[in-house]
């Protein structure tokens, strides 16, 4: 994804649920026949398709496969209108457009994206969002360091430790924001340069102790860095021999080059990140 889209609205929008929580148990009869109901402490994941949405009779919706912006959408400019099920717009900030590939990233009431990085643009990077007014979301913050000018697909948060990482669009540069006083105003926690590196995408371990970071143009035998951020002031890149080796499809998910490879939760799993009960989109 290196397409340079203009994002041109940050939205809130409320969200439905969509289909009821699964819970699993299992019965087990004991040598006396009487029957003993516990809890699975190992439930399969669900494998099965995605039930399709019902959409309200308000909804935008796309013409073909749910979901799926087709070509004749794209092409005849009908997807610059945006499409929308089940959602509301509460509210909406207005900025200078956004980069598609780079956020949004959330903590608590904020969110933070990335812009295009347009000398032209009055603020550059990374764009700091406040919604604990989630009908008048606000900029409380521009995050303009040399990183941040454009982390690319690296822009990610960690709620465990509260901290807002992103590394250097195919440069060696890699920042720790703190976020724990105020989700609003990011504090430079510390900073550094990874020799060798070109950051192109990356994530938290989820207990926020490392940082893995995908690299430009590195296929199938590249290497990946890895970053200590016990001590957040000061991010420490792991020895070239600690590094990992991007391996082919079932570990990283693309063989293509120039497709980085993120370790830091399972191949396949995804995250989804909600304002409460608030979800911050982004549309173009």
């Amino acid at each position: 994804m290196n397409k340079q889209e203009l994002v041109r609205a940050f939205a809130i929008a409320t969200i439905g649920l969509l289909g009821p929580l699964l819970s699993t148990s299992i019965a087990l009869a004991d040598g006396t026949g009487v029957g003993d109901q516990r809890a699975n402490a190992d439930p399969v994941p669900f494998t099965g398709p995605v039930p399709k949405a019902h959409c309200g009779p308000g909804d935008r919706t796309e013409s073909g496969l749910q979901g799926q912006t087709t070509p004749d959408e794209r092409f005849s400019g009908d997807s610059e209108g945006g499409y929308n099920c089940n959602l509301e717009l509460v509210g909406q900030f207005q900025g200078e457009g956004a980069k598609p590939q780079g956020g949004p990233a959330y903590l608590d009431h904020c969110a933070y994206y990335d812009t295009i990085n347009n000398p032209l643009q009055q603020h550059r990077g990374v764009v700091v969002i406040d919604a604990s007014d989630p009908a008048h979301p606000r900029a409380t913050a521009y995050l303009n360091d040399p990183v941040m000018l454009d982390p690319h697909e690296t822009l990610k948060s960690n709620v465990p430790r509260k901290l807002l990482a992103g590394g250097q669009n195919n440069g060696p540069g890699f920042v720790v924001y703190d976020l724990s006083a105020d989700c609003a105003h990011p504090i430079l926690k510390g900073s550094t340069e990874l020799p060798g590196s070109s950051g192109h995408m990356g994530n938290f371990a989820p207990d926020g102790l490392t940082y893995y970071l995908g690299q430009s143009f590195e296929g199938i035998g590249g290497f990946m860095q890895i970053v200590d951020l016990s001590d957040p002031s000061n991010p420490k890149q792991l020895p070239p021999g600690n590094s990992w080796v991007m391996a082919g499809p079932t570990a990283c998910g693309s063989t293509r080059p120039g497709r980085g490879c993120t370790r830091g939760k399972p191949a396949g799993s995804a995250t989804w990140a909600t304002l409460r009960s608030a979800q911050v989109q982004t549309g173009w």
